[in-house]
């Protein structure tokens, strides 16, 4: 991800809506999304947040879990994924790709 948009300003809620641009150079795409569900954590419960992406070339939801005890932090991301005009059969290495970026992703936000 190159750079992340959130409209409104403020605090977080469902409608919040999220644009991540991705891409290499010239090559790249926005990522719309829009917060359906949001809970922060709180004392004894984890964090929740479920995403519908709603562009043109990526459909599909993630849905994230931030929770922690002993000065630990555990986060779980879930996401279906579909890119436009890719074939099902696609589906799997896409998968696997979206794991490795966000996972790399989510481990350095987490050790910043």
């Amino acid at each position: 991800m190159t750079r992340v948009t959130v409209e409104p300003p403020g605090e977080t809620r469902a409608g919040t809506r999220v644009s991540a641009r991705t891409g290499v150079g010239p090559l790249g795409f926005d990522d719309p999304m829009e917060v359906v569900r949001w809970s922060p954590p709180a004392e004894g419960r984890p964090g929740f947040c479920r995403l519908e992406k709603r562009g043109s070339v990526v459909t599909g939801w993630a849905e994230i879990v931030v929770g922690g005890s002993g000065g630990r932090c555990r986060v779980l991301w879930r996401e279906e994924v579909r890119v436009a005009g890719l074939p099902r059969v696609l589906d799997a290495p896409v998968a696997l790709g979206g794991r490795l970026v966000f996972g790399r992703l989510v481990r350095a936000l987490l050790a910043g």
